[in-house]
């Protein structure tokens, strides 16, 4: 299993260093900070804790197929998430869970708005994020961010026509205007 996201990243994440001096692969730390969230880290510093930690160890250099000369400082793992593409990621996210998963036409897909916790920092605002959910699995299938200055209304238009159009949607009342147009 984490060997199959490990290549979906090599294959959809785009190397953003060049090669001279890299020392970490962006495919390969996104990689492992997934693993780290999987394994409980909640943020940047948490993540960085758990791969210094663990990362040189051989039961997890084994089980991961990653292996580190050294582990990353905290300043590298913030920068690897300011550059990561997050279409990029996206792709890759739902070209991942689509291995666990089978969709059956006119499954219901319950689509809603959440603002990310722990997003806002002093140069930024919070970010908002629409997230698409197999009702029946409770399974998070895709994300689309929601614009700056706009509101689920676009972002869920854009959703739709990124996938299947065999799904029943559901989604919340902000949804229902009668001025809303598809472009």
């Amino acid at each position: 299993m984490s060997q199959k996201l490990l290549r979906i990243f090599e294959e959809e994440i785009s190397e953003q260093a060049r090669k001279q001096g890299r020392v970490h692969s962006l495919p390969v730390m996104m990689y492992l900070s997934v693993i780290a969230i999987l394994m409980g880290a909640k943020n940047p510093m948490e993540i960085t804790l758990w791969m210094q930690a663990n990362c040189k160890r051989k039961e997890i250099k084994r089980l991961l197929g990653v292996e580190f000369f050294k582990a990353p400082k905290k300043s590298r793992v913030y920068d690897f998430f300011n550059i990561v593409d997050k279409e990029e990621l996206e792709r890759a996210f739902r070209k991942w869970i689509g291995t666990f998963i089978e969709i059956t036409p006119n499954e219901v897909l319950a689509v809603d708005g959440k603002v990310l916790r722990g997003s806002v920092n002093k140069n930024q605002n919070a970010v908002s994020i629409l997230s698409a959910v197999l009702a029946e699995s409770n399974l998070i299938i895709a994300h689309k961010e929601i614009e700056k200055k706009s509101n689920e209304i676009p972002a869920l238009q854009a959703l739709i026509g990124e996938l299947d159009e065999s799904f029943s949607y559901g989604f919340d009342a902000l949804n229902t205007q009668k001025n809303v147009t598809q472009d």
